[in-house]
């Protein structure tokens, strides 16, 4: 039984062919996708795809997979990008005034380096509370939401009288409302994007989230040290809230479920008026497939599929690597090297250009191999697992660059040759990421912005676990073997997870369309 492709935001004249749509109960009853993942299509028992093509009816043309304008479409993945920037830059931006901030409350380092793991972890499993409703209600109102408790938050830090306990409430609704941009920006991204651009489109989107972490130290600093540390909150609050006058005036919604292909949007102006802070549902012939409702259960089914699960542990594994040489490089740069509070920042320029050219050449180059094995597939069919082995490359380059870290600066070789390293650890990956994320969003179209926010649940978490073993690893094995034991243990992992899914991955699909049959059969008996 064949189902419409997930992507196909009409339903096809029944005339006209033979496929027939899953029924609405096997989807909340499983909790993820009917999957055969066949590219990039969950719950497509075979896909007949070329990079223009998603689905043929003999009787009518067929309609866009996105029918908004190119230009339309750059200006929302451009607001989308911004935004999702917010989250990590306002994460990293007090970093540099924990000191002061310390005096201010008059507590211990201790007590105010708290306020970092509370942010931490409260940015890690926020993401999951706020997808649940974005892949099932809109993205629309779960931008406007959470910026709002972002903004609100933000204001109070910086007006309130000082007061820690109030000041570590504040940073909690802080980080809860940064925590839902960026999973859900990459489902955004995947609802106007087809798979083909996929890859290249997603590339531009994590230039913010990554970049936020980079340039985030630079800032906080430059307010702190220029006038008070209460306009690093005054700053984030005022840019938030001028993104979300955008995105309540000018961002149509773009869930499938809700808005089809965008035709409607398309059809009117940019200057959306009146707003409407609830989404318009299209015709029921002009909607995407429904989605499960959110559920713990749901969640947990999501996680458990091996491919899910695999890939989310994989990029945890990387971005902690990212991390633990984040937190190296200041102590590195000063103690080794001399440089000083200010221009410590600024070494963070390196690692930040190498996330920029990763992305965006990581981006264009999975999309490139795509299209030339779709080319070649007979029947035009790709699995979606042939994204990661692109991975190999990657994360080649961020062991090398993780390793060399840690040998140059336990040498004190030339500064130039320690940035040089940061370079290729972050360019590498740059890389192995964005082929994480085109592939999560091709494999559970359905539950995108779920999937992202599970890999983001593991990644926060990875990435604490790595700044607090460095110290006591670096004191006992040296920096040097430190960072070369990431590097192969790097190695080793994202290897054999590309190996495990190449292998394992057709295995895995057919299992699920299998009990995913099996539950469509029961519900309409």
């Amino acid at each position: 039984m064949l189902q419409p492709d997930p992507g196909s935001p009409l339903q096809p004249d029944p005339s006209s062919t033979t496929t027939e749509p899953l029924s609405e109960s096997s989807l909340l009853k499983d909790g993820t996708e009917n999957s055969s993942c066949k590219n990039g299509n969950v719950g497509t028992a075979v896909t007949k795809e070329s990079d223009s093509r998603e689905f043929t009816s003999t009787s009518s043309p067929k309609p866009p997979y996105c029918a908004l304008s190119a230009g339309r479409k750059r200006f929302a993945i451009t607001i989308i990008t911004l935004v999702g920037a917010v989250g990590p830059l306002s994460g990293t931006m007090y970093l540099p005034v924990l000191p002061l901030l310390a005096r201010e409350f008059g507590v211990s380092n201790t007590s105010i380096n708290a306020s970092v793991s509370l942010f931490m972890i409260t940015f890690a499993f926020a993401p999951l509370i706020w997808s649940s409703f974005a892949d099932y209600r809109g993205r629309r109102p779960i931008y406007i939401a959470s910026l709002a408790v972002f903004v609100i938050s933000n204001l109070l830090i910086a007006v309130l009288p000082r007061n820690f306990a109030v000041f570590m409430i504040l940073r909690f609704f802080h980080a809860f409302g940064a925590g839902a941009v960026v999973s859900m920006g990459a489902g955004s991204v995947a609802d106007i994007t087809e798979p083909a651009k996929r890859g290249r489109k997603m590339s531009i989107f994590l230039l913010g989230p990554q970049c936020g972490p980079v340039f985030g130290p630079v800032i906080g600093s430059a307010l702190g040290g220029a006038a008070s540390w209460r306009w690093i909150p005054g700053f984030l609050a005022l840019v938030s809230f001028l993104l979300c006058l955008v995105i309540i005036f000018c961002l149509p919604e773009t869930l499938r479920y809700r808005a089809g292909n965008g035709r409607i949007a398309q059809e009117k102006s940019w200057f959306l008026w009146p707003p409407r802070l609830v989404s318009a549902v299209v015709a029921e012939h002009e909607r995407g497939p429904k989605p499960p409702k959110p559920t713990l259960k749901g969640y947990w089914k999501l996680f458990s599929y091996p491919p899910i699960g695999i890939v989310s542990v994989n990029t945890a594994i990387l971005y902690s690597t990212y991390f633990a040489i984040s937190v190296a490089l200041p102590y590195a740069l000063e103690d080794r090297y001399g440089w000083t509070t200010t221009t410590v920042g600024l070494g963070y320029l390196a690692v930040g250009i190498a996330l920029i050219c990763g992305n965006l050449l990581g981006g264009h180059f999975n999309d490139w191999r795509r299209v030339r094995r779709v080319a070649a597939s007979p029947g035009a069919e790709v699995e979606p697992e042939r994204r990661l082995e692109d991975q190999i490359w990657g994360v080649l380059v961020c062991v090398a660059g993780t390793a060399m870290f840690g040998w140059f600066v336990d040498r004190s070789i030339h500064v130039a040759a320690v940035l040089v390293a940061t370079f290729l650890a972050g360019f590498g990956v740059s890389w192995v990421f964005i082929a994480s994320t085109a592939f999560l969003g091709e494999c559970v179209p359905l539950q995108a912005v779920g999937a992202f926010a599970l890999g983001n649940m593991l990644r926060n978490p990875a990435a604490a676990i790595a700044s607090v073993v460095y110290p006591s690893l670096k004191n006992k094995i040296g920096i040097a073997w430190f960072f070369t034991g990431f590097a192969i243990f790097d190695l080793v992992a994202v290897g054999s997870a590309v190996i495990i899914l190449r292998r394992y991955g057709p295995y895995w699909r057919k299992k699920k369309s299998q009990a995913s049959g099996r539950l469509s059969q029961n519900g309409r008996t």
